[in-house]
């Protein structure tokens, strides 16, 4: 008897939490509610969207934690359409008038620098090793970039930097590059 009594004070509490849930008692909260992305399309679209109306980069694999590999491809096309539409004139985005965002990184080689622009905006700017650039290369679709430096004599510096905040991720000198390893920095031994 004792067993039953607990167990239904333990029944009845749980009711209490999800009915006295003013959401749920509102109606405003269901798994499937509108609110609520419903494929990987409908998340692609927002992620995209409110990156376009932030004014980032138009970089969809920043979100790659949100969406599993089977909707990889919905996301992508949610996330281009919503992007389109967040930087589009009138949508109500802070960027809507710019026309550089969502365009195609670019590098400005300086000295001992690199300047990532996006249009006529700058992203980032890469501090290098050496001062004199040799060579720049963009991978992993355009999310880093790889430069070449040297100073008046002495050894090459290999040095990869993410594209959104200008961050050194790794460092190589060019002599040790061998056999195409590290892969990031292939094709650019001396």
């Amino acid at each position: 008897m004792i067993k039953l009594l607990l167990s239904a004070a333990a029944l009845s509490s749980c009711l209490c939490f999800t009915s006295c849930d003013p959401m749920v008692q509102a109606g405003s909260y269901s798994p499937s509610s509108s609110n609520q992305p419903r494929s990987g399309y409908d998340l692609g679209f927002r992620k995209g969207q409110h990156d376009g109306q932030r004014g980032l980069s138009r970089t969809p694999s920043r979100h790659s934690a949100a969406y599993s590999q089977a909707d990889r491809g919905a996301f992508f096309r949610g996330y281009e359409a919503g992007y389109s539409k967040g930087i589009r004139p009138g949508s109500g985005g802070s960027n809507a008038s710019n026309p550089s965002y969502g365009r195609p990184l670019t590098a400005r080689n300086g000295v001992g620098s690199v300047t990532i622009m996006e249009g006529g905006r700058r992203v980032a700017v890469c501090r290098t090793a050496s001062p004199n650039i040799e060579r720049t290369r963009f991978i992993s679709e355009q999310n880093q970039i790889v430069v070449k430096s040297r100073g008046s004599h002495g050894p090459a510096t290999v040095e990869l930097f993410d594209t959104r905040t200008g961050a050194l991720r790794d460092k190589v000198l060019a002599f040790a590059i061998r056999n195409g390893q590290p892969r990031w920095a292939a094709g650019m031994q001396d």
